[in-house]
């Protein structure tokens, strides 16, 4: 029988995989497959399988987030 912190452990785990996915959903375009691959919709590079399992349904390759990350926080105002 699982104990509290076993609870707790399994509610968090899923909260962050339910946060994850939202967030991979809401923060971006969805990705183009080409040839039944999921790929990049900007590059149009394959999405490697590790980041399309941590983040289903990604629509940006690594560099193309980070890419956008960066220009977001050029943009940003200064507090």
């Amino acid at each position: 029988m699982p104990d509290a912190a076993d609870m707790a452990q399994t509610f968090e785990s899923q909260h962050r995989d339910t946060s994850l996915n939202k967030l991979a959903r809401t923060d971006g375009p969805p990705p183009v497959v080409i040839d039944g691959v999921a790929c990049c919709a900007e590059c149009e590079e394959p999405i490697a399988p590790a980041r399309l399992k941590a983040l289903p349904g990604v629509g940006l390759c690594v560099a193309c987030q980070q890419s956008r990350e960066m220009e977001r926080e050029e943009t940003e105002p200064e507090e």
